[in-house]
């Protein structure tokens, strides 16, 4: 399957990337859902020799909640290991194991470990490992997780996931309260050549309007939905959705932006977090923090274009995430430097580009419907979830 080409939008709007779809068809994403309740534990069947199954009881933990992991094991002939430990490493590769046993015996019939721990905001991995025969043995498979700053707290003591400490909080929307707030975010933007709201020329279907960005649950909802509505200029749009742009109350050049987001399952949609030169500016810049089209979940564009010795420079990547994007809420981040932009996703730096912001920019957050790979008929509505948006700046 060959990689999409780059296209240009109408007038002063932003370009993007064609995704070729394998085929159309899923599920409308509902809301955030937990399989299991706390405490209880999501194990993944394993089906190896001694590892049965692997799991934890949260998949998207707070820093203040404890969570719960759990191993089934399982051995023909009985052995008894040295050490036994679930092995937990931060980004950094910092130490987080738990779950320590010695002298554990494993034999024909299933035993089951059992570890908890709390974490500091981060992403994680973890796996099971013994020590038997004077050496350590890792077992497969190896999962991820990510913490996240709890609920209530100060967003002004949270720093960006994998990229250090030293940043200073300039702007964000936790999205706590009951509604938009629209002294922070606009629903247009000056990428959108159909008064702000629409742009078909890039092929989109929708109209973007305020209300279909609606917050509850602790979560900003981007809700697409087939509507029809007629723009004031007399063009006809069969979508509605959602865009948010920070030009009202925030633009910046270099710094940190980073969400936490949950998008849609169903094929046909096309959400994005980037930024767009801000209100006044007559110069291109733009970073696709990232792009999803979500017939392809395997496939992320990270992209930053400027304007470079009078033409157009462009900077695409095409990021493999290893994760399913729709399944559950992931973090993904720029850190937007004089030298280059660096590309984060859960905390892991995933690109790097020369490319560097050249003027003041704004944050947006979206979800286009994508013309070039449509819905399927009976798919009437999607929603994209952003826990967070947040900002940081150096000192």
């Amino acid at each position: 399957m060959s990689a999409p080409s780059p296209h240009r939008r109408r007038a002063a709007s932003r370009p993007a990337l064609l995704a070729l779809a394998l085929a159309f068809g899923g599920m409308v994403a509902l809301g955030p859902t937990r399989a299991t309740p706390p405490g209880v534990i999501d194990y993944e069947t394993v089906g190896a020799t001694p590892l049965r199954a692997i799991g934890r009881d949260l998949p998207a933990p707070t820093a203040e909640q404890t969570v719960l992991f759990g191993a089934r094991l399982q051995n023909p002939q009985p052995v008894v290991y040295d050490q036994i430990v679930f092995a937990v490493r931060d980004g950094g590769g910092r130490n987080f194991d738990l779950g320590h046993q010695s002298g554990y015996s494993v034999g024909a019939s299933e035993r089951t470990l059992i570890g908890s721990g709390r974490f500091p905001p981060g992403q994680y991995r973890y796996w099971l490992s013994y020590y038997a025969g004077g050496r350590w043995t890792d077992l497969v498979p190896e999962r991820s997780f990510t913490v996240v700053a709890a609920p209530g707290g100060d967003p002004a003591a949270t720093r960006p996931l994998g990229a250090g400490n030293d940043w200073v909080y300039a702007f964000g929307d936790e999205f706590d309260g009951t509604a938009v707030n629209w002294s922070k975010w606009a629903d247009t933007s000056s990428a959108e050549s159909d008064h702000g709201h629409g742009n078909p020329g890039n092929q989109q279907l929708e109209w973007n309007q305020a209300a279909n960005c609606s917050v509850a649950g602790g979560a900003l909802r981007l809700l697409a939905k087939r509507e029809r509505v007629v723009s004031p200029s007399g063009r006809s749009y069969d979508w509605t959705s959602c865009l948010l742009s920070s030009h009202p109350s925030y633009n910046f050049r270099y710094g940190f932006i980073e969400a936490r987001m949950k998008l849609p399952a169903a094929a046909g949609f096309w959400p994005a977090f980037w930024t767009f030169q801000a209100p006044g500016a007559q110069q291109w810049n733009e970073t696709d923090v990232f792009e999803y089209y979500s017939d392809n979940k395997t496939r992320l564009y990270l992209n930053q274009y400027v304007i470079r010795n009078g033409a157009e420079a462009l900077d695409s990547h095409v990021h493999t995430p290893g994760f399913d994007p729709s399944a559950d809420y992931h973090v993904y981040g720029a850190d937007i430097a004089p030298d280059a932009t660096r590309f984060y996703i859960d905390g892991r730096l995933v690109r790097t580009t020369a490319n560097a912001s050249q003027i003041e920019t704004s944050i947006l957050v979206d979800q286009f419907v994508y013309a070039g790979k449509p819905p399927a008929a009976a798919t009437q509505s999607a929603i994209t979830y952003v826990d967070y948006i947040r900002a940081w700046r150096r000192p």
